[in-house]
Protein backbone atom coordinates (compact mmCIF):
# COMPACT_ATOMS: atom_id res chain seq x y z
CA UNK A 1 0.00 0.00 0.00
CA UNK A 2 1.13 3.95 -0.57
CA UNK A 3 1.87 5.70 2.67
CA UNK A 4 -0.35 9.16 2.88
CA UNK A 5 0.50 12.03 5.18
CA UNK A 6 -2.98 13.30 6.85
CA UNK A 7 -3.39 16.77 8.23
CA UNK A 8 -5.97 17.87 11.16
CA UNK A 9 -5.61 15.61 14.34
CA UNK A 10 -9.17 16.04 15.60
CA UNK A 11 -12.54 14.15 15.39
CA UNK A 12 -12.92 13.93 12.01
CA UNK A 13 -8.87 12.28 11.97
CA UNK A 14 -10.57 8.92 13.12
CA UNK A 15 -12.98 8.64 10.47
CA UNK A 16 -10.70 9.47 7.81
CA UNK A 17 -8.31 7.17 8.95
CA UNK A 18 -10.55 4.26 8.84
CA UNK A 19 -11.57 5.21 5.84
CA UNK A 20 -8.61 5.41 4.24
CA UNK A 21 -7.48 1.69 5.64
CA UNK A 22 -10.88 0.56 3.95
CA UNK A 23 -9.60 1.84 0.53
CA UNK A 24 -6.90 -0.70 0.65
CA UNK A 25 -4.74 1.47 -1.65
CA UNK A 26 -3.44 3.81 1.17
CA UNK A 27 -1.95 3.62 4.76
CA UNK A 28 -2.08 6.55 6.73
CA UNK A 29 1.51 6.81 7.92
CA UNK A 30 1.29 10.15 9.86
CA UNK A 31 -0.90 12.84 10.95
CA UNK A 32 0.09 16.35 11.09
CA UNK A 33 -0.94 18.90 13.29
CA UNK A 34 -0.09 22.50 14.34
CA UNK A 35 -1.11 22.14 18.02
CA UNK A 36 -1.43 18.57 18.50
CA UNK A 37 -3.19 17.44 21.98
CA UNK A 38 -2.79 13.61 21.05
CA UNK A 39 0.01 11.63 20.09
CA UNK A 40 -1.60 8.94 18.30
CA UNK A 41 -4.68 8.35 17.01
CA UNK A 42 -6.09 4.78 16.06
CA UNK A 43 -2.14 3.79 16.07
CA UNK A 44 -1.18 6.43 13.75
CA UNK A 45 1.67 8.94 15.05
CA UNK A 46 0.69 12.65 15.41
CA UNK A 47 3.14 15.33 15.65
CA UNK A 48 3.84 19.09 14.27
CA UNK A 49 4.97 19.38 10.83
CA UNK A 50 8.38 20.09 9.74
CA UNK A 51 9.76 23.36 8.50
CA UNK A 52 10.60 21.66 5.07
CA UNK A 53 8.21 18.56 5.42
CA UNK A 54 8.40 16.66 2.04
CA UNK A 55 4.47 15.09 1.18
CA UNK A 56 3.40 13.47 -1.93
CA UNK A 57 0.10 12.28 -1.48
CA UNK A 58 -1.65 14.00 1.38
CA UNK A 59 -5.53 14.11 3.19
CA UNK A 60 -7.11 17.13 4.90
CA UNK A 61 -8.64 15.79 8.11
CA UNK A 62 -10.24 18.58 9.03
CA UNK A 63 -13.94 19.23 9.32
CA UNK A 64 -13.91 22.88 9.19
CA UNK A 65 -13.92 23.82 5.29
CA UNK A 66 -12.02 27.22 5.75
CA UNK A 67 -9.41 25.79 7.45
CA UNK A 68 -9.38 23.00 4.59
CA UNK A 69 -8.90 25.84 2.08
CA UNK A 70 -6.22 27.57 4.03
CA UNK A 71 -4.40 24.19 4.09
CA UNK A 72 -4.96 22.91 0.48
CA UNK A 73 -3.05 26.30 -0.50
CA UNK A 74 0.05 25.45 1.98
CA UNK A 75 0.65 22.10 -0.20
CA UNK A 76 1.69 21.24 -3.67
CA UNK A 77 0.82 17.90 -3.18
CA UNK A 78 -1.26 14.74 -5.05
CA UNK A 79 -4.69 14.54 -3.10
CA UNK A 80 -6.22 10.86 -3.34
CA UNK A 81 -10.25 10.77 -3.53
CA UNK A 82 -11.29 8.65 -0.91
CA UNK A 83 -14.86 7.12 -1.35
CA UNK A 84 -16.25 3.82 1.90
CA UNK A 85 -17.04 0.62 -0.33
CA UNK A 86 -20.75 1.08 1.80
CA UNK A 87 -20.97 4.36 -0.94
CA UNK A 88 -23.66 4.68 -3.68
CA UNK A 89 -21.85 6.99 -6.37
CA UNK A 90 -22.98 6.26 -9.60
CA UNK A 91 -20.91 6.47 -12.45
CA UNK A 92 -21.90 10.06 -13.99
CA UNK A 93 -20.48 11.75 -10.61
CA UNK A 94 -17.85 13.70 -10.66
CA UNK A 95 -15.55 14.07 -7.71
CA UNK A 96 -12.92 17.05 -6.95
CA UNK A 97 -9.25 16.04 -5.60
CA UNK A 98 -8.97 15.38 -1.65
CA UNK A 99 -12.92 14.95 -1.62
CA UNK A 100 -13.80 12.25 1.07
CA UNK A 101 -17.39 9.54 0.78
CA UNK A 102 -18.14 8.36 4.03
CA UNK A 103 -20.25 5.15 4.58
CA UNK A 104 -23.56 4.84 3.22
CA UNK A 105 -23.49 8.01 1.27
CA UNK A 106 -25.63 8.68 -2.07
CA UNK A 107 -24.52 10.19 -4.96
CA UNK A 108 -26.95 10.36 -7.67
CA UNK A 109 -26.66 10.89 -11.44
CA UNK A 110 -25.28 13.60 -12.77
CA UNK A 111 -23.48 15.41 -9.49
CA UNK A 112 -20.41 17.06 -9.44
CA UNK A 113 -18.77 18.03 -6.32
CA UNK A 114 -15.96 19.79 -5.85
CA UNK A 115 -12.21 19.91 -4.28
CA UNK A 116 -11.89 19.05 -0.39
CA UNK A 117 -15.34 18.46 0.23
CA UNK A 118 -17.14 15.93 2.56
CA UNK A 119 -19.86 13.66 2.47
CA UNK A 120 -20.68 12.55 5.14
CA UNK A 121 -22.31 8.73 6.98
CA UNK A 122 -25.80 8.19 5.49
CA UNK A 123 -25.93 11.84 3.54
CA UNK A 124 -28.05 12.14 0.33
CA UNK A 125 -27.18 14.01 -2.87
CA UNK A 126 -29.88 13.59 -5.00
CA UNK A 127 -29.61 13.59 -9.22
CA UNK A 128 -27.75 17.22 -10.94
CA UNK A 129 -26.88 18.85 -7.73
CA UNK A 130 -23.35 21.02 -8.14
CA UNK A 131 -21.32 21.66 -4.76
CA UNK A 132 -18.28 23.58 -4.50
CA UNK A 133 -15.03 23.39 -2.94
CA UNK A 134 -14.49 22.94 0.62
CA UNK A 135 -18.16 21.83 1.37
CA UNK A 136 -19.40 19.76 4.18
CA UNK A 137 -22.51 17.81 3.70
CA UNK A 138 -22.81 16.30 7.32
CA UNK A 139 -24.53 13.32 8.43
CA UNK A 140 -28.06 12.39 7.26
CA UNK A 141 -28.68 15.54 5.20
CA UNK A 142 -30.59 15.32 2.06
CA UNK A 143 -29.94 17.31 -0.90
CA UNK A 144 -32.71 17.23 -3.41
CA UNK A 145 -32.28 17.59 -7.34
CA UNK A 146 -31.16 20.48 -9.11
CA UNK A 147 -29.92 22.07 -5.98
CA UNK A 148 -26.43 23.97 -5.96
CA UNK A 149 -24.29 24.72 -2.95
CA UNK A 150 -21.36 27.53 -2.76
CA UNK A 151 -18.06 27.17 -2.03
CA UNK A 152 -17.19 26.80 1.77
CA UNK A 153 -20.67 25.72 2.75
CA UNK A 154 -22.06 23.18 5.79
CA UNK A 155 -24.78 21.23 5.26
CA UNK A 156 -25.75 20.35 9.36
CA UNK A 157 -26.55 17.18 10.10
CA UNK A 158 -30.11 15.51 9.05
CA UNK A 159 -31.11 19.07 7.01
CA UNK A 160 -33.39 18.88 4.14
CA UNK A 161 -33.02 21.08 1.23
CA UNK A 162 -35.53 20.89 -1.75
CA UNK A 163 -35.64 20.82 -5.16
CA UNK A 164 -33.72 23.44 -6.70
CA UNK A 165 -32.62 25.39 -3.86
CA UNK A 166 -29.63 27.84 -4.47
CA UNK A 167 -27.13 27.89 -1.49
CA UNK A 168 -24.34 30.61 -1.32
CA UNK A 169 -21.13 30.39 -0.58
CA UNK A 170 -19.74 29.61 3.15
CA UNK A 171 -23.26 29.97 3.94
CA UNK A 172 -24.70 27.14 7.09
CA UNK A 173 -28.12 25.27 6.77
CA UNK A 174 -28.21 24.28 10.79
CA UNK A 175 -29.05 20.97 11.98
CA UNK A 176 -32.10 19.79 10.87
CA UNK A 177 -33.29 22.89 9.18
CA UNK A 178 -35.82 22.36 5.97
CA UNK A 179 -34.61 24.46 3.37
CA UNK A 180 -37.94 26.27 1.14
CA UNK A 181 -36.07 28.83 -0.67
CA UNK A 182 -32.38 29.94 -1.47
CA UNK A 183 -30.07 30.86 1.04
CA UNK A 184 -27.68 34.09 0.33
CA UNK A 185 -23.61 33.84 0.69
CA UNK A 186 -22.43 34.16 4.42
CA UNK A 187 -25.65 33.28 5.75
CA UNK A 188 -26.78 30.82 8.93
CA UNK A 189 -30.28 29.41 8.82
CA UNK A 190 -32.00 27.48 11.07
CA UNK A 191 -35.78 25.64 11.57
CA UNK A 192 -38.26 24.53 9.57
CA UNK A 193 -39.14 25.95 7.12
CA UNK A 194 -35.28 27.39 7.39
CA UNK A 195 -35.17 31.23 7.86
CA UNK A 196 -31.95 33.68 8.24
CA UNK A 197 -30.83 33.88 12.21
CA UNK A 198 -27.80 36.02 11.72
CA UNK A 199 -25.10 37.03 8.50
CA UNK A 200 -21.19 35.76 9.22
Amino acid sequence: MKPITMYGAGGHAFAVVELIRASGTYKPEVILDRAPKVSEILGVPVRKPLNEESITNLCLSIGNNSDRKALAADFKCDYPVFVHNSAVVYPSVNLGEGTVVLPNAVLDADVTVGKHCIINNHATVSHNVRIGDFVHIAIQAAVAGLVTIGEGSLIGAGSVILPGIKIGKCAVVGAGAVVTRDVPDNSVVMGAPAKIIRTN
